[in-house]
């Protein structure tokens, strides 16, 4: 990477966290295909992957990445949007995921049956500090999907519940 100084130090956390991205969190443009970003001290970087190219890791995509300033530009005006990948763990990844407590809690992903229901859910998460900014999405997801849900049930059940019928 080349090292170019875009402001005083922290600038660009600062700008990382305005827009809901934390510092080397790997992210999406939306309409810039087969790229990756993420925010480092000194800037905005780009990594070109093809399409069908294994996932790569932070070390790698730093080797990789390119000094990105105008996909920043358009970021902070508003002219792009983020979109975040779900983060699919393979073994022995370690992962983070909200638990029915509300707490954040840990484990490594061995393919069990946890594993997929937190990955189908979209609960699974690389650090605590995503979990936490991405659990107001994650609940309205989980809350439109289950109410949507209970509607096809009720109408493949003619419509009725149990509270319908008579005691």
């Amino acid at each position: 990477m080349d090292n170019v100084n875009l402001g005083q130090h922290g600038c660009m956390q600062a700008v990382a966290g305005l827009l809901h991205i934390g510092m080397r969190e790997p992210f999406c443009i939306e309409g810039v295909a087969d790229t990756r970003f993420f925010f480092s001290e000194d800037g905005l970087y780009a990594v070109r992957m093809a399409a069908d190219a294994p996932e790569m890791t932070m070390a790698e995509m730093q080797d990789e990445a390119v000094l990105d300033k105008e996909h920043l530009c358009d970021l902070l005006s508003g002219a792009a949007c983020i979109h975040m990948e779900p983060f699919v763990p393979v073994e022995p990844d370690y992962y983070y995921y909200m638990a029915d407590d509300e707490a954040v809690h840990g484990r490594n992903w061995h393919g069990t049956f946890v594993d997929y229901a937190h990955a189908a859910a979209g609960n699974c998460f690389r650090t605590e500090e995503e979990v936490l900014r991405g659990l107001p999405q994650l609940t309205e997801k989980l809350r439109g999907s289950l109410s949507g849900g209970a509607r096809h049930l009720g109408a493949a059940a003619g419509g009725r519940s149990r509270r319908d019928e008579p005691v």
